[in-house]
């Protein structure tokens, strides 16, 4: 238990915090200095036990799980959590809290989806399917004999030919995944900072070695370019995709983007064109459907399906939900704390990414009750459209480009329910050296890493690729490779311990960053201001 400060010293503080000088050139480990000011420290304790002892993310994440549940880009649901969360900000005295709208070209719908196998010796076998998001259904049920196409380029192709009418097409072999007792086999107390699924196991999630040669960059691109027009065109039915995971998980994916550029009128409207069901499977029917086709000594398996998925006419305005904490000295200048609230729509959306949009929440409750203000404005955003390629963020720093200069980082959440470890800088010294000597009293919570990757997908990376220092914070990988994107991501996976050091390892960084006297550098060691 830390002590509270009282409203004196509070007040003390007013006078020291944020009076942080840039770190000097003198390598790491930095001696005591500005970061280790015991005004400073006082501060991020008292921010840190604020969340400890009156957390509200399980409230919110249950909340939002539960009773709002998945939040697809461009649903009614996504809609309905955009307008909670703006609600909450206000209750948490947010200023200037607001719903930034931007359009996607059409919305997206799942409906039923079916698919068992009708030829022996499997007559009636289930196969579990998911279709994969803004692909269309089958207009009904359709039957076809599962054929792998073995094709690595374009002249490949064409012993195909004539051969795809009413096919479902495998594109693929086998993913490698965890065998269960790999999985069981882990001490449940164990670290996981090396990962789940596909990093714990050194094959999980690849195709055997071998089973294709090296290809140039160039003839790859024409040849996926080029794929799905080739099977439209020969009357394929649909293409089943390994969800790569273990345990008879399915995953989703998908974007109105991309799909509508694989045709020459598709554009940003996947149903423009494209006639063709894409469906994941768990990997486990995949492999048994990739041994059915490829068994030379007995027939082509069929396949049963009934896709039902509907498109919703465009243009839809979907929001980035957003609130502020105004700077006390520099209010002009700002740091931005961010999660996505989009999710995928076969669990409910809680580790990906509920969790990390409640602790972008819990951190805005917990700065706005301070009595010490940051002396540059913070602001609290939840993005939309991440899951499809990092679309809201993207419009959030467009529709704010005049303040990019302005702004001295993002620090984004998305990693599920794992513990903080660090904040990647990609070793940069500029950037490293701030962090490490102003983070001091994170150590106290685990968090030592400053040296490594920055890490990729996800919203900061919309930031930095105009300039802005963009963090996503260092997680363990708990549960998330598992689940993420799946029917398991689900409220009971949370780890309400792990959730509440996120926040405070958010809150003090952003305060952190938002009293140095300087922002933090773009390019070198430059000072911008």
């Amino acid at each position: 238990m830390r002590r509270c400060l009282g409203l004196p010293l509070a007040l003390a503080l007013l006078t020291v915090v944020g009076t942080l000088p840039l770190h000097s050139a003198a390598p790491p480990p930095a001696p005591a200095g500005p970061g280790d000011d015991p005004a400073a420290v006082a501060l991020d304790r008292s921010i840190m036990e604020e969340i400890q002892k009156n957390s509200q993310i399980m409230k919110n994440l249950t909340y939002l799980s539960d009773s709002i549940g998945p939040r697809l880009t461009g649903s009614a649901n996504l809609e309905k959590a955009n307008n909670w969360t703006a609600e909450v900000m206000r209750s948490y005295g947010l200023e200037n809290v607001r719903l930034e709208a931007w359009t996607i070209p059409e919305g997206w719908e799942r409906g039923p989806a079916t698919a068992r196998l009708i030829s022996e010796p499997h007559v009636n076998k289930p196969i579990l399917v998911a279709s994969q998001a803004w692909a269309p259904g089958t207009n009904g049920k359709i039957e076809g004999e599962v054929v792998y196409l073995k094709a690595e380029r374009l002249k490949d192709l064409d012993q195909y030919k004539g051969k795809l009418k009413n096919a479902i097409v495998l594109l693929q072999p086998p993913a490698r995944v965890p065998k269960l007792e790999q999985i069981i086999a882990r001490p449940a107390g164990e670290d996981r900072s090396k990962g789940e699924g596909k990093a714990a196991i050194p094959d999980a999630g690849r195709r055997p070695k071998g089973e294709f040669g090296k290809r140039n960059p160039t003839e790859l691109l024409t040849f996926q370019r080029e794929l799905i027009p080739f099977l439209v065109k020969e009357g394929a039915a649909a293409i089943l995709q390994d969800s790569r995971k273990p345990l008879g998980l399915v995953v989703t994916n998908g974007s109105w983007g991309r799909l509508g550029r694989e045709s020459e009128k598709g554009g940003d409207r996947a149903s423009a064109s494209n006639r063709l069901a894409r469906l994941y499977v768990p990997n486990n029917h995949y492999d048994l459907l990739y041994r059915l086709a490829t068994n030379p000594n007995a027939p082509r398996p069929r396949i049963e399906l009934d896709v039902q998925n509907k498109f919703i006419p465009g243009p839809i305005r979907v929001y980035n939900t957003v609130g502020e904490i105004r700077g006390s000295t520099y209010p002009e200048e700002y740091v931005v704390c961010g999660a996505h609230l989009d999710s995928w729509d076969l669990g409910t959306g809680t580790t990906d990414n509920g969790t990390g949009s409640c602790v972008v929440l819990e951190t805005a409750r917990a700065l706005a009750k301070s009595p010490i203000k940051p002396k540059r404005t913070i602001r609290f955003v939840l993005f939309s459209g991440e899951e499809q390629g990092l679309h809201g963020s993207r419009e959030f720093v467009n529709k704010h480009r005049d303040t990019l200069d302005k702004t001295s980082a993002a620090i984004v959440h998305d990693t599920g329910t794992g513990r903080v470890k660090g904040i990647g800088t990609n070793n940069r010294p500029e950037w490293y050296k701030t962090l490490q000597r102003e983070l001091v009293s994170l150590k106290e919570l685990g968090v030592t890493e400053f040296t490594g990757p920055i890490g990729g997908g996800s919203d900061h990376q919309s930031f930095g690729a105009r300039g802005v220092p963009g963090f996503m914070l260092a997680q363990d990988m708990t549960y998330y490779t598992y689940t993420h994107h799946t029917q398991a991501d689900t409220l009971e996976v949370a780890i309400e311990s792990n959730l509440i050091q996120g926040a405070q390892v958010m809150a003090v960084t952003a305060m952190r960053i938002a009293n140095l006297n300087h922002l933090l550098p773009r390019g070198t060691t430059r000072t911008v201001r």
